[in-house]
């Protein structure tokens, strides 16, 4: 009994294609008899269901003979390259972002491809691009058939909802008036509307205006910079002092207290109470010299606070009149031009690095919460005012003028001769 060789569909192809020397081994070729190589290279179609598609699989075989004739290599393998790199570059952005792109630039896109309509057409571009036939040739028409009589040169029998050429000029006149250059647009288009200038609507005011460019910002005015913050030379010689509110989850207002050496950012005293109080703001002042200063006699401490009701009262006063010689009291931006921003940034800080990160239940809850903040904050995380060093480290000596340059260096060294030595079987340095 006769026994038959079974061949690969892709062997057939090649051979089929007139491709077998480029593709197949010459010891493969070898082991396929001559009138089998024959039968394939002529594709004997008597009897073969299909063989109507000839036509067509004849103009095939002959593009990619003419792309894999040995003189095409270089010419294949960079349009092979050039086209990798295109699908590359399309799928390195997102595709809002890229259609974003493609719809800011559709001039440049509809005249490239009108130019190489015979090459690519509107179909394959929409599949490369992800944008949808319809949109091209959207594009297509506002870009060959210009309408003077648009705003934005899109044909108004095709886009009759379009807003008229007087209107838009109402809106370029009434968005670029020095007169309202300070008012939104909300407030532009009321005024507008009121008196019967224009009848579109606030959102079609907003829409024409970021298209066409009338007007980019608001025209406001400019904070004056006040003089240089204040800083302190050595510890405990400015102190900040402030409260803010926080509501726990069982909705109870809780007000946290607390008290900050300048130069150190270190804490010296806090408390969490349920009420605003001049009392308890003196508490912790006191507090916080008791901790600082440990019962010895200290002078010339500046005390900064803002004009809240617990800071500027007449409790506040009788004790800084009382120690006058050691203490100087003053609220930020009305006895002096700063601000009182150092104590506000910690407040900043310890909500949205840790009690906005859990849900705050009720008190007790909230000072476990911001004790265990604390201990973190002056022992363990380094501030940014401090290089490496945490408050605590500061409060105690730290020398924050130590340079790491030196070191940096070193280390810089020490690896290039590390990775200059280094065991790899890569040859990619010659």
């Amino acid at each position: 009994m006769a026994t038959y060789q079974h061949y690969s569909t892709a062997l057939k192809s090649y051979y089929s294609l007139g491709l077998q020397d480029q593709f197949v081994t010459k010891s493969v070729r070898d082991l396929i008899p001559n009138s089998t190589a024959f039968g394939w290279k002529n594709h004997f179609t008597k009897e073969i269901i299909g063989k109507e598609l000839n036509a067509n699989f004849d103009k095939t075989k002959s593009e990619i003979q003419a792309l894999y004739a040995p003189h095409a290599k270089v010419m294949r393998e960079t349009t092979l390259a050039f086209s990798k790199f295109v699908t590359l570059l399309i799928n390195s952005f997102e595709q809002k972002t890229f259609q974003k792109t493609m719809r800011a630039k559709k001039t440049d896109l509809i005249n490239f491809l009108e130019e190489f309509s015979g090459i690519i057409s509107y179909k394959t571009a929409s599949s490369w691009m992800s944008i949808s036939e319809k949109t091209l040739y959207s594009w297509r028409h506002r870009v060959k058939f210009k309408c003077d009589a648009s705003p934005f040169l899109a044909c108004v029998k095709r886009h009759p909802n379009q807003a008229t050429l007087h209107e838009v000029q109402i809106i370029k006149e009434y968005l670029e008036n020095e007169k309202y250059q300070h008012w939104g647009i909300h407030s532009i288009w009321a005024l507008a509307f009121k008196i019967g200038i224009t009848s579109l609507s606030c959102a079609s005011f907003r829409l024409y205006n970021s298209f066409l460019k009338f007007r980019v910002n608001t025209k406001k005015g400019v904070k004056p910079k006040n003089s240089a913050p204040l800083r302190a030379a050595v510890i405990n010689e400015i102190w900040h002092a402030d409260i803010t509110v926080f509501k726990t989850m069982d909705g109870v207002k809780h007000y946290i207290y607390t008290v900050m050496d300048n130069y150190s950012r270190y804490i010296h005293s806090w408390r969490i109470e349920k009420v605003v109080s001049a009392k308890i703001r003196l508490e912790t002042i006191t507090d916080a010299i008791a901790s600082a200063f440990n019962g010895a006699t200290f002078q010339d401490l500046h005390l900064v606070t803002d004009g809240g009701p617990e800071n500027d009262n007449l409790t506040l006063k009788m004790f800084m009149k009382a120690n006058q010689t050691s203490i100087k009291h003053s609220i930020a931006l009305r006895d002096i031009v700063q601000s009182n921003s150092m104590m506000e940034r910690f407040y900043y800080s310890s909500k949205y690095q840790c009690l906005y990160l859990k849900p705050i239940l009720n008190l007790d809850h909230l000072t476990s919460t911001f004790t265990n903040w604390i201990e973190e904050y002056h022992t363990q995380k380094p501030h940014y005012a401090h290089g490496i060093y945490t408050p605590q480290e500061v409060l105690e000596g730290a020398n924050l003028k130590i340079c790491f340059k030196e070191r940096i260096k070193n280390a810089s060294k020490l690896r290039r001769e590390v990775n200059k030595n280094a065991n790899c079987i890569k040859k990619c340095v010659e």
